[in-house]
C-alpha cells in the first residue's frame, strides 16, 4: 500500500511511481536572486503545510513517503524557472531551515538520490513537509490462468453478432488506476456461430484482490476488419473478489458469471461537458470495493449499455464510477478522461440507473509556450501537473489555486519533458494549513489529460 498522502501514477514505460503532491498558491516567486541563510534543526508525520504565516524563516522537512522517516542529505532549492537556486541539504533529522525570506511566498523543490523529485509552491506557511516517493521496480506480478465456466452454454447469438469477454483487475484506490491507457485491452475471448471455451492468461499485480470479466454482444457496423465502430451492449458480468495472489506464482481461477438478480442495467448518458474537447465519449463504469478500484475494460465509443453490480453480497458497500474517455489526437498519444465517483449502486436488478456525464468537470489542457514553460487550462479547483523526461525523471506539481501558467524550476529535471499529464479536482484546500490525503479519495469529480507526444 502507498502512503495515504499520495496517489500513484506511472512515470515512464515499464514501471510506476507514487508521486509526491505539490501545492501552489499565489502567482510570483518573490525570492529574487538573494540566497537565504540556512541551518539544520522531531519530524512530524505526513505531508502538508502549517506553522502560521511565512515570515523570515521557512522550515522544510524531507520525508520518505512510505515509512514517514526523515530523509537526510536531500537537496532543497527555492524559486522557479532560471531563478531557482539550491539553498542546502537536510540534516540527519530530514530538516532544513531557510532564513532571510522576508515573508515572500516560496516555491520549494526537494531532490534526493533514489527518490522522485517534488516541487511545492508557492508556500505561504512557515512549515512545509514534503514526502518523497522512492523510485522502485514495478509491483510484483502473479500469473492467473482464468476460465469462465458456462461460456459455451450462453444463449445462441443472433445472426451476424458475436460475443466478447474482456478482463480487468482491481488496483489500489488512487490515480494510477485512472491512468490505464486506451489501448490496454489485454487478452479477450471471442465467440461467434460456434460455441467455444473461454480461457485466458493474465499478468496481475500480486496485491490485486478482485478480477472482472465484462461480457458484451457486438454487431458489425459494415466494416468487418474494423471493430472500433461496432455496437456493443454488456450482457453479463463475472467478478471474483477476495483473491490472494502470490508474486511469481501461477494461479488457476474459475470466474463464474454473476446471477441476473445481482446485476442491474446502467446507461451512460453522454451529454458533453461545457467546452469539452471530446470527440467521442466512451462509457467506462467502475466500482470501488474494499479499498480498490475496478474500472471496466473499454468497449469502444459505440458501447450502448452496461451492467453494474447491485448493492448485495460483496458489493453491499461498493460505490460506482461514471467515466468518459476520448482520444484527443486519433493516434493514442494524447487523451482525456473525466470521472464522477461515489455513486450508490442500484439496490436490485429492477433498479436501472443513469451515469450522466453532465456532472463531469471539463477536461484540462496544457499548451507548451517555450522551454520548460506551459500554459494550463482547467475548470477544477486544483490542478496537478506531472512531467516526465525520456530518462524517467519526474516532476509533480499541484497548482493551488489553479494557475494559468507554470515554469519548471531550473535543475529539477535533467532534460525537456517528453510526457505531460494534467489533472483537475473539485476540491478546495486552505493554503495556510492542510494535511495531504489521497486526492482521488476526497474528490467527487476528477478530470485527466495526458500527452505523450511533446
Amino acid at each position: 500500500m502507498k502512503h495515504p498522502a499520495f496517489f500513484c501514477l506511472k512515470s515512464g514505460p515499464g514501471y510506476g511511481l507514487c508521486a509526491a503532491l505539490c501545492a501552489l498558491s499565489g502567482l510570483g516567486c518573490g525570492d529574487g536572486d538573494q540566497h537565504p541563510q540556512v541551518t539544520t534543526i522531531a519530524t512530524p508525520d505526513g505531508g502538508g503545510v502549517s506553522g502560521g504565516p511565512l515570515g523570515e524563516t521557512l522550515t522544510v522537512y524531507a520525508l520518505d513517503a512510505n515509512s514517514g522517516l526523515p530523509i537526510a542529505n536531500a537537496y532543497v532549492s527555492l524559486g522557479a524557472g532560471q531563478a531557482a537556486h539550491r539553498v542546502g541539504q537536510t540534516g540527519s533529522d530530514g530538516r532544513l531551515v531557510a532564513a532571510s525570506l522576508a515573508g515572500a511566498p516560496q516555491m520549494v523543490s526537494v531532490n534526493a538520490p533514489g527518490y522522485a523529485a517534488a516541487t511545492w509552491g508557492l508556500v505561504k506557511s512557515a512549515v512545509v513537509r514534503i514526502p518523497l516517493e522512492a523510485v522502485t521496480d514495478p509491483p510484483p506480478a502473479a500469473t492467473v490462468a482464468l476460465t469462465i465456466p458456462g461460456w459455451n452454454d450462453l444463449p445462441a447469438l443472433p445472426e451476424g453478432s458475436y460475443r466478447v469477454a474482456r478482463f480487468a483487475f482491481a488496483r489500489p484506490r488512487g490515480l494510477e488506476t485512472l491512468e490505464a491507457t486506451l489501448a490496454s485491452a489485454g487478452p479477450e475471448c471471442m465467440q461467434a456461430e460456434t460455441p467455444t471455451d473461454c480461457a485466458v492468461t493474465l499478468s496481475v499485480p500480486a496485491g490485486s484482490s478482485s478480477l472482472l470479466a465484462v461480457i458484451a454482444e457486438g454487431r458489425d457496423a459494415g466494416t468487418p476488419r474494423d471493430r472500433t465502430d461496432d455496437i456493443l451492449a454488456v450482457t453479463a458480468l463475472g467478478i471474483q473478489t477476495g483473491l490472494e495472489l502470490h508474486e511469481g506464482a501461477r494461479s488457476e481461477l474459475s470466474l463464474p458469471l454473476m446471477d441476473h438478480t445481482s446485476v442491474a442495467p446502467a446507461t451512460l448518458i453522454t451529454t458533453l461537458p461545457r467546452g469539452s474537447q471530446f470527440q467521442d465519449v466512451i462509457g467506462v463504469p467502475g466500482v470501488s470495493l474494499d479499498g480498490q478500484i475496478l474500472l471496466y475494460p473499454s468497449l469502444g465509443p459505440m458501447a450502448t449499455s452496461f451492467l453494474v453490480p447491485t448493492a448485495t453480497g460483496a458489493f453491499v458497500n461498493a460505490k460506482l464510477w461514471a467515466v468518459g474517455t476520448a482520444d484527443q489526437g486519433g493516434d493514442g498519444a494524447a487523451w482525456s478522461r473525466v470521472y464522477e465517483r461515489g455513486i450508490d449502486p442500484p439496490k436490485s436488478e429492477s433498479e436501472a440507473i443513469d451515469l450522466s456525464t453532465s456532472a463531469f468537470i471539463d477536461s484540462p489542457s496544457c499548451q507548451k509556450l517555450g522551454p520548460n514553460a506551459y500554459s494550463l487550462r482547467s475548470e477544477g479547483n486544483l490542478t496537478r501537473l506531472e512531467l516526465v523526461t525520456p530518462s524517467g525523471e519526474q516532476l509533480n506539481v499541484l497548482l493551488f489555486p489553479t494557475q494559468s501558467e507554470f515554469e519548471i524550476p531550473a535543475g529539477v529535471l535533467d532534460a525537456e519533458p517528453s510526457s505531460l499529464t494534467v489533472e483537475s479536482f473539485d476540491l478546495e484546500l486552505d493554503s495556510n494549513a492542510f494535511d495531504f490525503a489521497d486526492l482521488a479519495r476526497q474528490s467527487t469529480r476528477i478530470a485527466y489529460f495526458r500527452n505523450d507526444a511533446l
